[in-house]
């Protein structure tokens, strides 16, 4: 048997076994020590290669796998094991400067701004937009002090505003601290959204704002997002790695998914399967107001699901 079969074989039969054990019980593989192992993968798959023996070529591409296993698995409980709540805590290296505090950011709304884009590159924490404000925007930091960059700037009727977090490290298992962000926005202007994230939890509802663009780059993170029906045409991009991915749709608005997610879980409720990976609601063709939804992710969780304007 090629060595290539033993390894993915191993890691498909490893990785089916500890993904049904954990939905019986709890199995605890903590990723922060598993993570720093994953190059023995590689040291590993390179002795295979060096190594004539067939038997020990197997054996060697076996353990591999099992490591591989072993470190996905960990880092998909990590990624699913975010909560989003006022507790929220993530662990902070020493990349990071300065006192802990709360701070506010908000932009007085003007009346000439039709149009607004926000590019928010968040890093790690804790974020949530949802409430609305009669600012154009207002931000509430809770973290490290001087930890964001903050600007805006208005070309005619369009208003562009940056929030930036600054480099640091994520050092896992040193002291805690919270880093959240709170956002709030103006519910007149059309809203193009643009954001970046790494390890962090976000919980996004878009029901009451003119949200048009959605770009979402994140990697090994929670994202639960609501989007809305006040707009004709919702364009949602997501790019994932390792993550938990929940997206509700309004039912009466016709919806497209096109994913891009071969080792990922799928349940997308009340859609019709075109073909692989491509799916939409029945009433696409007929409905006035269309999100499409374009998903590009590792290994991950996607939940999809529609809503009625009871569930508001």
């Amino acid at each position: 048997m090629k060595t290539s079969h033993i390894f993915w074989g191993t890691l498909f039969i490893v990785l089916g076994i500890l993904i049904l054990a954990n939905n019986f019980s709890t199995i605890n593989l903590y990723w922060d020590n598993l993570v720093q192992y994953w190059p023995l993968v590689l040291v590993l798959l390179g002795i295979s290669m060096l190594v004539k023996n067939v038997a020990g070529k197997s054996l060697i591409a076996g353990a591999a796998a099992v490591v591989l296993a072993l470190v996905i698995f960990a880092s998909v409980n990590f990624t699913t094991s975010f909560v989003f709540d006022d507790d929220y805590e993530v662990d902070i290296g020493s990349g990071v400067k300065g006192d802990y505090s709360i701070r506010e950011y908000r932009e007085a709304y003007d009346s000439s701004i039709t149009n607004a884009i926000l590019y928010l590159d968040g890093g790690v924490g804790n974020f949530r937009i949802a409430s609305e404000t009669d600012d154009l925007i207002y931000t509430m930091l809770e973290g490290p002090t001087n930890n964001f960059n903050y600007s805006k700037n208005q070309i005619d009727s369009v208003a562009n505003i940056n929030l930036n977090m600054k480099d640091f490290t994520v050092n896992l298992g040193s002291s805690k601290i919270k880093n959240k962000v709170d956002i709030a926005l103006n519910t007149e202007p059309l809203w193009d959204l643009d954001l970046a994230f790494g390890a962090a939890s976000m919980k996004f509802d878009f029901a009451k704002f003119k949200v048009e663009d959605i770009n979402i780059d994140m990697g090994a993170a929670r994202l639960d997002i609501k989007l809305g029906a006040l707009v004709d045409n919702v364009n949602f991009n997501l790019n994932a790695g390792m993550s938990q991915i929940n997206i509700t749709v309004p039912e009466e608005v016709g919806c497209e998914i096109n994913t891009d997610a071969i080792f990922s879980r799928k349940n997308i409720k009340d859609f019709e399967k075109i073909e692989s990976d491509f799916y939409r609601t029945e009433n696409f063709e007929s409905a006035d107001k269309k999100i499409f939804i374009n998903i590009d992710c590792g290994v991950s969780s996607i939940d999809v699901r529609r809503y009625s304007g009871d569930d508001d």
